[in-house]
C-alpha cells in the first residue's frame, strides 16, 4: 500500500521526549530501530515511567552511504538520560503530515509526493523529516506510519 490519508497541516507544540541518535549505513536501519526501540522501552520501565506517545525516528540525513538517525519515543515531562539515552525535544512549528500503511521500504513513495505537494503549494521544509511508528507487532502490510515534514511558506 501507500499513503491511505489526506495531507494535513499541523501545528505541534515542543514535545520532551528520550532518544538515541546514531550514524549508521542504510544496511543496518531497521536492526538499529529496533535495538533503539528496545533501550529506550528497557531504560522507561527501569525508571518506572510511561512513554507519552509511539516511537518515532527523526532523519536528519539519510542516503545508502550513511543515515544520521534520531530514534525516540516521547515521555511526559523532561527525564534525565542514561549512557547514549538522551533527553531532548521534538521541534515545534508546522508540520506536513500523512499516513502510510504497509512495508516500511514502500515510504520512498510518499516523500516524492510531499516534494510535489510542496511546490504545488508554495511550501518548503525547513527540517528533518520525522517517521512515526504508530505499530510494529503486526503483519507488514498493515504497519501505520505517520509521515511528517516541518514546512514554511515559501518566501521569494
Amino acid at each position: 500500500m501507500a499513503r491511505v490519508s489526506e495531507w494535513q497541516i499541523i501545528e505541534r507544540r515542543r514535545v520532551p521526549v528520550l532518544s538515541i541518535r546514531s550514524k549508521i549505513t542504510l544496511k543496518e536501519l531497521q536492526s538499529e530501530m529496533d535495538e533503539a526501540r528496545e533501550k529506550l522501552t528497557a531504560y522507561l520501565e527501569h525508571i518506572d515511567e510511561f512513554p507519552a506517545g509511539p516511537f518515532y525516528v527523526i532523519y536528519h540525513s539519510f542516503s545508502p552511504e550513511e543515515v544520521d538517525m534520531e530514534a525516540g519515543i516521547p515521555v511526559h515531562q523532561q527525564i534525565e538520560g542514561q549512557e547514549e539515552i538522551e533527553p531532548g525535544e521534538k521541534r515545534a512549528g508546522l508540520f506536513l503530515t500523512c499516513y502510510h500503511q504497509g512495508s516500511y521500504r514502500s515510504i520512498p513513495r510518499v516523500y516524492r509526493e510531499i516534494e510535489e505537494w510542496l511546490e504545488e503549494h508554495s511550501y518548503e521544509m525547513t527540517g528533518a523529516s520525522e517517521e512515526i511508528y504508530l505499530n510494529h507487532d503486526v503483519p507488514e502490510s498493515q504497519l501505520l506510519t505517520q509521515v511528517l515534514v516541518p514546512i514554511q511558506r515559501h518566501t521569494e
